[in-house]
């Protein structure tokens, strides 16, 4: 990630640092007219201040048709900081959830929520696992099928 100025560069590497200790981060000196030039995203990709950091709360639950709930490997619930360039874990909502009918055989719904608010969170969980349940029980109603 290009940074206009070195000290954006060595606060978010040290940041990074503290709480990924397991993945390496390192400044990189580069050429800026490279990264004008022949990266992509040209110049528009280059960052002139710190981007956006927030503490990321995360809840997850997997239910089989009928509604019954699945234990799995990953804990129900969990927080990570996460950088507004990382897309998949950066939110700035106090909470959004959604509930999707896995593909495959199993049939099987999933309830996931993300939010900066962590009681914004668990409340949304409570909602995602109720849709999720009612999902679950009722093949067609969400166009999860088109047999109906």
């Amino acid at each position: 990630m290009p940074f206009l100025h070195r000290e954006h560069a060595d606060e978010v590497v040290a940041r990074w640092s503290e709480d990924w200790p397991d993945h390496t981060a390192q400044v990189e000196e580069c050429d800026r007219w490279r990264w004008e030039h022949q990266s992509p995203g040209g110049g528009s990709a280059i960052c002139d201040r710190v981007p956006g950091r927030a503490e990321v709360f995360h809840a997850r639950a997997l239910f089989l048709p009928g509604g019954e709930r699945v234990a799995t490997e990953l804990p129900e619930q969990w927080s990570v900081p996460a950088w507004d360039f990382e897309t998949d874990r950066y939110t700035s909502r106090a909470s959004a959830w959604r509930t999707a009918r896995r593909p495959g055989s199993g049939q099987e719904v999933e309830a996931k929520v993300r939010g900066t608010d962590k009681d914004s969170v668990e409340a949304a969980f409570a909602e995602a696992c109720a849709q999720a349940v009612d999902r679950a029980r009722n093949l067609g109603k969400y166009g999860d099928t088109d047999d109906w």
